[in-house]
């Protein structure tokens, strides 16, 4: 018996000294640990690629806010003595781009982040996949929304990218050389998308819609008339008729003719002259 009471008071006073431990973590959660040295820096990537960094513990208390924006991700927190307020803001990763895209925006006063608005405002323009396209054809938007804009300073910086990257874009698609296509909507309208003309040519390229709605309608690319006005609509209509009539005749020439609506020299070589312009334009810009 007397064996058995020494056992159990044992196991009370195990378990008085255990109880004691735990009171204590609990009071002090960070008894044991070192207070003098701050846990380092962690990164983690949000679905749409954002980088976040968090700041080490002894820099901002358990309650941390974050709050995130189109172009930053801003922590706010209190401060240990909670008499103020402190914002870190964290710049997103630059837009995949060549470097010839900032170059040509910080010329005429943009940025990359009005690239990101127009996206937005437009969901399905080739804009949204200008950063997958080769650093080359990079280079020849950016060179060709300059010239737009040189061209013809009436058309908004919007509809001159979103022009630029449609005749680039749909150049590539059809397998139509982009100077010619170019070239082709400087004859046709100076880039206007709201041109028409008297016999019924809609658009940047001037297609005939009353000819080629039946196509157009069955492609999606303009199932009214109106959609000709668009354009990026505008330019793949022309582009995918060009294309067609360069396979059907099998020279430029020939094509442009048929694109003309019959023998034009004169219009051929405004064309070539086009392409000249825009070579040396290229060359001016370095982009």
């Amino acid at each position: 018996m007397r064996k058995i009471m020494k056992k159990r008071h044992l196991h009370l006073s195990q378990i008085a000294v255990m109880l004691l431990l735990l009171v204590s973590v609990i009071m002090h959660p960070a008894a044991g640990m070192s207070s003098t040295e701050s846990s380092p820096k962690t990164h983690s990537t949000l679905s749409d690629g954002t980088v976040i960094t968090t700041v080490s513990e002894t820099a901002l208390t358990e309650n941390v806010v974050m709050t995130e924006s189109k172009t930053s991700v801003i922590y706010t927190a209190q401060t240990e003595t909670g008499k103020s307020l402190k914002e870190i803001t964290q710049d997103k990763d630059p837009a995949p781009f060549d470097r010839s895209i900032y170059a040509a925006l910080k010329h005429q006063g943009l940025t990359e982040q009005h690239i990101g608005v127009w996206q937005d405002e437009h969901p399905l323009s080739t804009l949204n996949k200008l950063g997958t396209l080769a650093p080359a054809k990079q280079k020849k938007v950016a060179n060709v929304a300059a010239f737009i804009r040189k061209v013809n300073p009436q058309i908004p910086a919007k509809t001159a990218w979103r022009e630029a990257c449609a005749l680039v874009f749909y150049s590539v698609k059809y397998n139509v050389p982009s100077d010619l296509v170019v070239s082709i909507a400087k004859a046709e309208s100076r880039f206007n998308p709201s041109a028409q003309s008297k016999a019924g040519a809609l658009g940047v390229m001037q297609v005939m819609w009353k000819v080629h709605n039946g196509m157009l309608r069955a492609k999606g690319i303009a199932p009214t008339r109106d959609h000709m006005f668009d354009p990026e609509r505008g330019v793949e209509a022309g582009v995918l008729i060009l294309s067609r009539y360069m396979s059907a005749y099998g020279t430029v020439q020939n094509a442009l003719n048929r694109y003309y609506g019959g023998i034009a020299h004169n219009y051929l070589k405004k064309v070539n002259n086009n392409m000249a312009m825009l070579q040396r334009h290229t060359d001016k810009s370095g982009y």
